[in-house]
């Protein structure tokens, strides 16, 4: 079964300026599309989804930003709300 913990680490981590946004979406957009196994309930899925379009709208690939992608600061506000939904869910 699919737990939210790696998730909730690597929120916690960008949230905290521990990881850069960049790094989170090297990381997320992998993690959460190789995830195996089912999540606990919807409430787990629909919170690692939405980690995972924080990671894909920040991510603009190699070169020049795309027009509409994230800036640093709003996935660092956004993985903190999202790792705080985590943490109220997993009490």
């Amino acid at each position: 079964m699919a737990k939210l913990e790696p998730f909730l680490v690597l929120a916690s981590a960008v949230a905290e300026g521990r990881l850069s946004a960049v790094d989170f979406s090297t990381v997320c957009l992998p993690l959460y599309k190789h995830y195996s196994g089912s999540y606990p309930s919807t409430d787990h899925y629909q919170l690692a989804t939405d980690l995972f379009y924080l990671a894909h709208d920040h991510y603009a690939g190699e070169g020049d930003p795309i027009p509409g992608t994230l800036s640093d600061s709003q996935v660092k506000a956004g993985a903190a709300e999202i790792a705080q939904r985590m943490r109220s869910l997993l009490r």
